[in-house]
């Protein structure tokens, strides 16, 4: 099967990734570049699933050139500067070529994806975000950072964000499989510490009032999620 065609075309991508690559460099975590195929798969999902039907977002279907946009510029958006007319983002999409109308809604998109989402766009990549941090792998690689930590784990496994709320989410696609994930973090947090529990207390409360934690969530070896 032939790959679908570029929604920017290879010139525009090419300017595009040479301005951004260097801003995402130094970002903490799962932040850097690579974050955007990841994304990228994940509007797809949606989209496939039905996530251009987007609550509050006027159900219409997505524009792949403001798609592409927003999820190449979404993770720098704190190191473009003002987002208004005139500013660095603006100046830089008028001279790559981008139209008034696209690189007006790109700005704007930006502005409001993460907290107000208003565009099928900006809903799918809004949800995008919270299915990457939902589910089993976003979990344990949670609970690896705070065993690196040190926390007391018996806090921490009460505490741990198995993924968003249901409810967070803008499209109808984003509702189904972040609940699925969700669900499935849940029962594996559930199952881990069912196997603390009856093993050799890995649990139990050191005399410098930390919990012991496991080698596998300390950094020591991977854990070994189901899914």
């Amino acid at each position: 099967m032939s790959e679908p065609p570029d929604p920017l075309g290879s010139t525009l991508r090419l300017q595009v990734e040479q301005f951004v690559r260097p801003l995402y460099v130094g970002l903490d975590g799962a932040a850097g570049f690579d974050r955007v195929s990841r994304l990228r798969r994940h509007a797809a999902a949606l989209a496939g699933g039905g996530g251009t039907a987007a609550t509050g977002a006027g159900g219409r279907g997505a524009d792949p050139r403001l798609l592409e946009l927003l999820l190449l510029f979404h993770g720098v958006v704190d190191r473009l500067g003002s987002l208004a007319p005139g500013g660095r983002l603006d100046l830089f999409l008028r001279s790559a070529g981008v139209g008034e109308e696209l690189a007006r809604r790109v700005r704007t998109g930006l502005g409001r994806l993460a907290a107000a989402p208003s565009s099928a766009e900006e809903a799918l990549i809004h949800d995008a975000l919270l299915l990457a941090e939902a589910g089993v792998a976003a979990t344990a690689e949670r609970l690896m950072a705070a065993g690196r930590r040190r926390l007391p784990l018996a806090r921490v496994l009460a505490q741990l964000d198995p993924g968003a709320s249901p409810e967070r989410y803008r499209t109808e696609a984003g509702i189904r499989l972040g609940a699925a994930r969700r669900e499935e973090a849940l029962a594996w947090l559930e199952e881990l510490r069912r196997r603390l529990e009856e093993g050799d207390d890995p649990g139990r409360e050191r005399s410098e009032g930390k919990r012991g934690w496991p080698d596998q969530f300390t950094g020591t070896r991977p854990p070994n999620p189901s899914s």
